[in-house]
């Protein structure tokens, strides 16, 4: 019992140290793909829908998405939407067959200067730079293209690799993914390896439907770029999760 409840206060000790840095997530129990989980992204959307029109159902097309902006003000919408999405969870917990279930893609987000041309090497490695969700069966592709300059805005604040490259490395920027890890970076984590960064996959070009919206995606850093602290719904949901720790450690008290 004594040992069960260091490793426990160990844990809680952990978690709250890379809070320091950026909110810890809770470790999965089993690893996914990270591919939309058909079955559950269909009831989901069945379950949002309604079906059909009813009474005060509009028949206009609603306007098309704007991408999010490339500012402060966006990182912090985005940024409350991932933790107000994922609860700091990397997979959607609880059953796709209850009521409350709410299904969520999670993607490690990487950023990089590309290539100049097919036969050039890239500008950098990749760096990591945060994680992204897509909710409601909203495609990862669409989530990235919506999201896409505010990454690469981030990124360059948070990386100086990036940004000293200058304009010109500034358009050859590139954003790239892995599945879904409890790793995340600080400021003076290098880029990828070689081998690293053969797993990291570019979003696909996608169509984007004007029924999106950037409340159902959301992307947070790693780390807060150079000038910027911003946690506010993170703190609340850490503060959330200590609780739970201190309520087991009673118990094995």
């Amino acid at each position: 019992d004594t040992m069960i409840a260091a490793s426990i206060l160990w844990f809680a000790l952990a978690s709250l140290f890379l809070s320091t840095q950026s909110a810890a997530f809770t470790c999965p129990q089993r690893s996914r793909p990270i591919t939309t989980t058909l079955h559950a992204a269909k009831k989901q959307k069945k379950r949002a829908s309604g079906g059909g029109g009813g009474f005060g159902g509009s028949t206009k097309s609603p306007p098309s998405v704007t991408p999010a902006s490339a500012d402060i003000q966006s990182l912090e919408k985005q940024w409350d939407n991932f933790a107000s999405i994922t609860d700091l969870e990397i997979f959607p917990p609880g059953d796709p067959e209850d009521e409350d279930y709410r299904h969520f893609i999670v993607a490690d987000v990487f950023v990089r200067i590309g290539p100049e041309d097919s036969d050039s090497n890239p500008g950098t490695g990749w760096f990591r730079t945060g994680k992204l969700v897509a909710a409601d069966g909203i495609d990862i592709n669409i989530a990235f293209a919506l999201q896409r300059g505010l990454i690469l805005w981030t990124a360059a604040a948070m990386w100086p690799q990036l940004s000293s490259k200058g304009q010109a490395a500034a358009k050859l920027m590139q954003v790239g993914f892995m599945p879904p890890s409890m790793n995340m970076a600080d400021e003076s984590e290098p880029a990828l390896d070689e081998e690293e960064s053969e797993e990291v996959q570019i979003p696909q070009r996608v169509a984007i439907k004007d029924d999106v919206s950037l409340k159902n995606i959301g992307f947070r850093p790693d780390f807060n770029p150079k000038g910027f602290t911003y946690k506010r719904r993170e703190r609340s949901a850490m503060k959330t999760k200590k609780s739970a720790l201190d309520e087991i450690m009673d118990v094995n008290d």
